[in-house]
């Protein structure tokens, strides 16, 4: 089968790693090709007899967004008819349009996979309309949880399955059992999204209690410069530390006190599945759409709390790190996701949706 790829780009985010799993999974039978908009290499490794190509020109100093669009598609569609493809993935609203714009000229079968929450996602007039014209032609619809599939109309829902994205291998492991640093370590992007101030906060209501934790902020974005003058703003320089991008993640964080997840809302949080996957006891905002309630069993595994509170997330965080027990409790329960979204489980749930939709003859509409 030959299967193509669509999506912005191949840096580090979720549905960049689902790619670049998946892709390395079905290249072991099937012709795989990748499309990114800009004129960049993977972040990803990728497997060498995967086709990885881009629509932007490194050396294009067009700005005008019409002009390049209008490259884009054109570009996009040569690449489709050149790989020939059984079916099309696309990832995220702007490269599913592209694709879906281009089904009529080419009769390509396409997979949707939904990564955010909609609500944030197609909030505009504009990308609503745009979405609701376009997604008609797309043969399925992959969400990660119940909740994002609701959104959507009924006749889209029909034609959809939940997939949630897998665990990275190398975080299926066994839980640290020892004394665990005194640090509270959050991972992801430093945009306002992931709502880091909210965690900055409630750090700032347990310095005085808790006088030997750090906070170590995992991740870079447009927000970096801004998030370290607040914290200096603070006088929580010395405490609340900003780690960067950092490959060996899992090492960094395995001794850690405690995760918190303090997103305003999510897909299915990667960075959370990791720290559950490696046994640190977790706190996460209860965010929309879904992805940290699908993963934490409030209490059991971990612990939900209201978005953008910074007084439950302090008494919460507060709560684990003054029970050594509960901690390791949630520690041992928190491991055992990995059984839940095994890569090789999730894998498996998107070659036979693959295998299903390509064997559709035409479109539901």
């Amino acid at each position: 089968m030959r299967i193509l790829f669509c999506l912005g780009s191949m840096t580090k985010g979720g549905a960049e790693r689902v790619v670049a799993n998946l892709s390395n999974w079905l290249v072991k039978e099937n012709t795989i090709g990748i499309i990114v908009t800009p004129p960049d290499k993977s972040m990803y490794e990728l497997n060498k007899n995967i086709y990885f190509m881009t629509l932007d020109d490194v050396n294009d100093k067009n700005n005008n967004v019409i002009f390049k669009n209008i490259r884009r598609v054109k570009k996009l569609n040569k690449y489709i008819k050149d790989f020939n493809p059984d079916i099309i993935l696309s990832f995220l609203p702007e490269p599913s349009y592209r694709i879906l714009f281009l089904k009529p000229f080419n009769k390509k079968k396409v997979i949707v996979s939904v990564r955010n929450d909609p609500k944030v996602e197609y909030k505009s007039i504009l990308n609503k309309l745009i979405m609701k014209i376009l997604y008609r032609r797309a043969d399925g619809f992959v969400f990660q949880t119940e909740e994002a599939k609701k959104y959507f109309s009924k006749k889209i829902q029909e034609r959809s399955v939940i997939i949630p994205n897998p665990i990275n291998p190398d975080f299926i492991c066994k839980p640290f059992d020892g004394v665990r640093d005194k640090t509270i370590v959050t991972v992801g992007r430093l945009e306002k999204q992931k709502n880091h101030k909210l965690l900055i906060d409630s750090f700032n209501l347990l310095k005085d209690e808790f006088k030997d934790y750090k906070l170590l902020i995992y991740g870079t974005g447009s927000l970096e410069n801004e998030l370290k003058e607040y914290v200096k703003s603070l006088n929580l320089d010395k405490v609340v530390l900003f780690k960067g991008q950092v490959d060996n993640i899992k090492d960094e964080i395995y001794k850690s006190g405690l995760f918190v997840l303090s997103s305003d809302y999510e897909g299915m949080p990667n960075a959370l599945m990791e720290a559950m996957a490696i046994g640190i006891p977790c706190v996460s905002t209860d965010c929309p759409c879904g992805g940290a309630s699908f993963l934490i069993k409030d209490g059991e595994n971990g612990f939900l709390v209201p978005i953008d509170n910074k007084e439950q997330l302090s008494r919460k965080i507060k709560e684990v790190l003054n029970n050594p027990e509960l901690a390791k409790k949630i520690s041992i329960n928190a491991n055992k996701i990995s059984e839940i979204v095994d890569p090789i489980v999730i894998n498996d749930k998107w070659l036979n949706y693959i295998k299903k939709i390509s064997q559709i003859e035409k479109a539901v509409k």
